[in-house]
């Protein structure tokens, strides 16, 4: 049982001891949040270092269409920028990120996504990496909204699209409300034809099937003014053009449904709602014929609206032969640099060096000060040859090891003498220092592995004092009150969770303040993932229309008023369909019902489990670290998965800085099999995290494969049992 429970630590490290990657900037944060069906609101956080030009963009599908102007805040450190999109057909299993101008100033990003469904996905990219595709959903499917949406966009179809007025039109004034339903009936078989030939095919483009749609209005009008005896023909010729139209409907679904357009259900209810518009217009149509026939209106005004209506649908046809299309506004054509504040004066930084280093990198001393959710750093690199006289040491000399042990302790206690640190007012006591040498590169800064001779003129010496701090703090302050001789300056680059600045200290102003302006709170939060029993949504509105429908079918068909009987009947359909995600119940099956959980159910399972073990390592207090693991973890495993978390954790190639795991993604599952009680679940996940160390960002992700236990624990799911099957570090 040991190795079993030590493999769960070694599955949820995410950070080895090998170096990973150096990012020469802060972060760029992208959070996009549903707020409304097909409505997302994008923020997307970028350091003011970076120039104005090269601000990024999101990055969404084209069918996506913003709705405003992006707004711009200015935050300590970094632009805030906000901007609301309609995509309505959803971001799952589509590309989101950002959009950089310039690849060379591309910064690391974390991409946040927050559905209305509950599922929350999260990505780490760094520059170079292939676009992220948001993973499909893991909740259960609402397939009465699919209906009610693929049915709704028939209906709005025929409203919205003014090439179906004229074919409407010519359609009321056929004369008489039978022949009017009998070629919009003609026109849907046609459609449903169409549909099931385009399915297997690559189907027809939409331009094309709604000049056909303009040029069946124009040929139905001059059919129409034949008079009587020419109804198969009507019937032939509307249906022919319902079929081409039939075959773009795949189509037309694209831009609103995206993937979901594939399915041949979803196109013969857009099928369904086009045909229950014509029917009402159709008939809307009849009926005001027919009040003015009786008014004894000429049957030249008739034909004239005839001939009319014709003109219109082939004045459609032609215009939209003529147009190609429609345009749509790119969302890269509004720039961002003519919308922050400033950026007229602001000079654009040297694209090479964009570290989160001082502005004075060659320093004889450089402060960092790095603030995060219950710790803060300050870390201190010395450079002794640029002051050796001050530290008693030979400029052109040699620090052997027992001489660098003594200068180390030297220099711990000059900075434990020179600084006070101050957390929301009161002095905070350092409870971790440490002082290594250095190599210093283009990729950090890392303590040497083994120690070696040093020359004074080129040694590094790195000090690092761990200050504990209760949650994120409101206010932090660092003052230089001792200054080593020859050294006037202290750059120092303070470094929170959103951004990074530099500033200068002197002897005349030896304090550096530090203010949580975060736009967020980056305390992490774990959440008990609670059992779902299955549910069965019962649609009570309509389950009601539905039996209107056949109570008018039945009546219809014994009053021999069979056309009329089946219109209504497809009418009132189309409405039960459209207002089926309104007034229903949701009815709980029995557990025993349910089974294995469905592959979306246990992704989502585990897409709650797996990131709240990294979110509990990421508090410093013992205390609470085991309570929020025993959210997620069963009893008999807390212990080993603690010891095993925090020495996996804790990198002491960057000075014992403790990495934050930042997005956790579940890849797949599958291999689900139900146990008594639980299930077992083969996961195959990734682990991205960061650490901030000496002016440098360090980003690391693994990939996991492995076998879990899952079990049900007061009405909590919590993992048991975890079967390492392959690792592999990806960056």
């Amino acid at each position: 049982m040991k190795w079993r429970i030590l493999s769960l630590g070694l599955v949820l490290a995410t950070l080895a001891p090998a170096l990973a990657r150096a990012d020469v900037g802060p972060p760029a944060h992208l959070r996009i949040s549903e707020r409304e069906p097909g409505r997302f609101v994008a923020q997307w956080r970028v350091p003011k270092a970076l120039p104005p030009k090269a601000v990024p963009v999101p990055d969404l599908p084209e069918s996506c269409e913003p709705l405003e102007r992006f707004s711009v805040e200015d935050q300590a450190g970094a632009w805030l920028l906000t901007q609301e999109w309609r995509c309505d057909g959803g971001l799952a299993g589509e590309i989101v990120g950002l959009d950089f101008p310039f690849a060379d100033l591309a910064l690391t990003t974390v991409v946040r996504v927050d559905l209305l469904s509950g599922d929350r996905f999260a990505h780490l990219s760094t520059p170079g990496d292939e676009p992220w595709r948001l993973p499909e959903g893991t909740a259960a499917p609402d397939r009465l909204r699919d209906v009610a949406r693929a049915v709704g966009f028939g209906v709005r179809h025929v409203v919205v699209s003014w090439v179906h007025l004229p074919f409407i039109l010519v359609a009321g004034l056929l004369g008489g409300l039978r022949r009017s339903l009998r070629v919009v009936s003609a026109f849907t078989l046609g459609q449903v034809a169409g549909v099931i030939v385009a399915v297997p095919l690559p189907g027809l483009g939409v331009v094309p099937a709604e000049m056909v749609m303009g040029l069946t209005a124009a040929l139905l009008a001059r059919e129409a003014l034949r008079m009587p005896g020419e109804g198969r023909r009507l019937a032939w010729l509307t249906g022919a053009g319902g079929f081409v139209h039939g075959l773009a409907v795949a189509a037309m679904l694209a831009g609103q449904l995206g993937g979901e357009c594939a399915e041949s259900s979803t196109q013969l209810l857009a099928v369904l709602g086009m045909d229950a518009g014509h029917l009402v217009g159709a008939a809307a149509v009849a009926a005001l014929a027919a009040l003015v026939k009786q008014g004894r209106v000429s049957a030249k005004a008739g034909n004239a609206l005839v001939y009319a209506c014709g003109a219109a649908g082939m004045a459609m046809a032609l215009g939209l032969a003529v147009q190609g299309g429609t345009a749509q506004l790119s969302a890269t054509e509004m720039t961002v640099s003519s919308t922050i504040p400033g950026t007229r004066d602001r000079v654009a930084l040297d694209t090479g060096s964009r570290q989160l280093a001082p502005s004075l990198p060659e320093a004889a001393v450089q402060s960092f000060v790095i603030v995060e959710p219950f710790e803060m750093r300050h870390e201190v690199m010395f450079r002794p040859g640029r002051f050796a006289s001050t530290l008693g040491l030979d400029p052109d000399g040699t620090l052997e090891l027992q001489a660098q042990a003594v200068l180390s302790e030297q220099l711990i206690a000059f900075v434990l003498d020179g600084t006070a640190v101050q957390v929301d007012g009161l002095v905070a006591p350092a409870t971790s220092i440490r002082a290594d040498f250095m190599t210093v590169d283009s990729a950090g800064a890392l303590p040497r592995a083994t120690p070696v001779p040093e020359r004074v003129s080129e040694a590094v010496v790195g000090v690092v004092l761990t200050y504990p701090v209760d949650g994120m703090p409101r206010r932090v302050s660092l003052s230089w009150n001792v200054f080593p001789a020859a050294v006037g300056v202290v750059p120092v680059a303070v470094t929170d969770p959103e951004s990074t600045r530099a500033e200068v200290l002197t002897a005349a102003d030896p304090t550096l303040t530090w203010e949580n302006n975060l736009a967020e709170d980056p305390i992490p939060t774990v959440a008990a993932v609670t059992l779902e029993p299955p549910r069965v949504p019962l649609p009570i509105l309509s389950l009601s229309l539905l039996a209107c429908a056949v109570l008018v079918l039945v009546l219809g068909l014994k009053r021999r008023r069979v056309e009329a009987s089946i219109a209504v009947t497809r009418v009132i359909l189309a409405l039960s369909l459209v207002l089926a995600p309104f007034l229903q119940l949701s009815v709980a099956l029995p557990a025993f019902v349910a089974g294995a959980p469905s592959e979306r159910q246990a992704r989502r399972i585990l897409a709650g489990l797996l990131p709240n073990i990294y979110r509990a390592m990421q508090f410093r207090d013992e205390g609470l670290i085991f309570d929020r693991l025993a959210v997620s973890v069963t009893g008999e495993t807390l212990t080993e998965v603690y010891l095993e978390q925090r020495r996996t954790l804790e990198l002491e190639e960057r000075g014992g800085a403790q990495a934050r795991v930042e997005a956790v993604e579940i890849l797949d599952a599958s291999e689900i099999e139900r146990q008594e009680p639980g299930f077992r679940v083969r996961a195959t996940w990734t682990a991205a995290g960061m650490v901030t160390h000496f002016g440098h960002r360090h980003f690391r992700q693994n990939r996991y494969d492995a076998r879990l236990t899952i079990v049900p624990v007061q009405q909590t799911w919590k993992i048991r049992l975890v079967e390492m099957l392959e690792q592999d570090r990806l960056k």
